[in-house]
């Protein structure tokens, strides 16, 4: 991320068009109409009894699902890629209008690798080695990585074939991590093929949780996918990348909780499906307390860092962007619990309340931004992003609290009260020294703010090291295992 985000954010229109792009193709998680989280859950519990063929079942008829709207989301992106003006505003010159068609129509080309995507992350996920399919990831990231240096540079700025590279690549590594699968696990790659269509006894037993997560997906594009649409159609591409700095940072963060959390989302489902409600309730309790500490620091540092950070990064060009930038850092703060909290819903199968909980997020975040878009523009749809996210993890807190049996006082005190001091030191440190922090664009700046960022996070760590004897034992107890691994 920091070294593609500088290349791309040179020219500001351009980037805009992208990250527009780059926001509907997340359009595509969803298209399974929840039936492939639904299916994972079940799938997991078969693995758990050991009954693959029910397994294969259940990931081929999901994925039936899956690639037939993604096949209608691709015809949706070859329409757009004539008309990208019914998806961007203000795209003033012929250069402008190519590029957003271009981009689109390599869109178009590539969604049905999704489903490819989707059932292989499936395969591994179920069997809590999904970690060689993110090795596997790093790979091809590295390859997107060094690309750059030939697709940008000097008075070269070739964003479609960039693009177009890196679709290739994630096509390379999703055949890689099959052909992985089909060794590795002696997997029936062709069995499982043909068991993507329509199969009536899946259906009936996924339909009620798909819906449910159906709901909570729809809940999600809204509050989450659609800023940068919104904004390009309503504002212009420029403003779209004055917003995708904070939603970069905010989506790297997305992306490695997603990495920490997915695994426990499937030892949640082994749990359910052995029926061990014990080992669920330990789980859950050390998930969220080993993970608050990890999670809040390291926020609490990129906030307070966030405008040398940004300047160093993009350029002096986005200042607007730091604000903004502030808070969908911040919307990341409560991972700790509205993560395993959404995890432990979805296990327990508590459809009432997911739709309640799934419910908010939109209603807070959408009528919020209507009552206050006129006076506070772009702020406005990052401080409701914030505030939306903070509500429901005090949703998930009450459930989280209940299942743990826990009073509010035993909550503050496991959760908060150890990270008191460290956070003192993060606003001191900082305060202390950010008049001497650069406030330009360039590499060397970068490093130092990147510098003086991980040196007061790893002192921060120290402090609640040696001020909280909890947080000690954990990271000794931790030590011991790696030892005796």
């Amino acid at each position: 991320m920091f070294i593609v985000i500088p290349y791309l954010t040179s020219n500001p229109t351009i980037y805009g068009i992208y990250t527009v792009c780059i926001s509907i193709s997340s359009f595509l998680v969803y298209a399974d109409l929840g039936f492939v989280s639904a299916g994972q859950k079940y799938a997991s519990e078969y693995f758990a009894k050991g009954n693959r063929d029910e397994e294969i079942q259940v990931i081929g008829f999901t994925n039936f699902i899956l690639v037939s709207f993604l096949i209608l989301l691709a015809l949706a992106f070859f329409y757009l890629s004539f008309n990208p003006n019914l998806l961007i505003k203000k795209l003033a010159t012929g250069n402008e209008l190519i590029i957003a068609s271009q981009l689109l129509f390599i869109l178009a080309i590539f969604t049905p690798v999704t489903m490819l995507q989707r059932l292989s992350q499936m395969i591994f996920a179920v069997r809590l080695e999904d970690y060689i399919v993110q090795r596997t990831n790093i790979l091809a990231n590295l390859g997107k990585i060094i690309s750059v240096l030939y697709f940008f540079r000097a008075d070269h700025y070739d964003i479609v074939g960039y693009f177009l590279f890196t679709q290739v690549l994630n096509f390379l590594a999703i055949l890689s991590v099959l052909i992985i699968a089909k060794k590795r696990f002696k997997y029936d790659i062709l069995r499982l093929f043909s068991s993507i269509k329509y199969n009536p006894a899946v259906f009936n037993k996924t339909k009620g949780l798909a819906l449910t997560s159906l709901f909570s997906l729809a809940s999600w594009i809204l509050y989450y996918e659609l800023d940068p649409a919104a904004i390009g159609k309503w504002i212009g591409a420029k403003e779209v990348a004055l917003f995708a700095i904070g939603l970069t940072i905010m989506s790297f963060f997305r992306s490695i909780l997603g990495t920490i959390f997915g695994p426990f989302s499937v030892r949640f489902n082994h749990f359910i499906g052995t029926k061990d409600h014990d080992g669920l309730k330990e789980l859950c309790f050390t998930i969220t307390k080993v993970t608050a500490p990890l999670i809040i620091l390291p926020i609490v540092t990129l906030i307070l860092m966030s405008p040398s950070l940004i300047v160093s990064w993009v350029g002096i060009q986005y200042t607007e962007s730091i604000i903004p930038a502030k808070f969908l850092i911040a919307c990341n703060i409560f991972a700790f619990i509205s993560y395993p909290g959404s995890l432990l819903l979805m296990a327990q199968e508590r459809v009432k309340l997911m739709y309640f909980v799934n419910a908010l997020l939109p209603i807070i975040y959408w009528g919020g931004i209507s009552l206050t878009y006129s006076t506070f523009g772009l702020n406005s749809f990052a401080f409701f992003k914030f505030f939306a996210f903070s509500m429901n993890a005090l949703v998930y807190a009450l459930v989280l609290v209940k299942f743990f049996n826990l009073s509010l006082i035993q909550f503050l005190e496991n959760y908060i009260k150890p990270i008191i001091l460290p956070i003192l030191f993060l606003f001191s440190s900082y305060y202390l020294f950010s008049d001497f922090l650069p406030m330009e664009k360039s590499k060397l700046n970068l490093l130092v703010v990147g510098a003086y960022s991980s040196s007061m996070l790893m002192i921060s760590f120290l402090v609640l090291y040696f001020s909280s004897s909890n947080f000690k034992g954990q990271i000794l107890n931790m030590i011991s295992l790696v030892k005796n691994t």
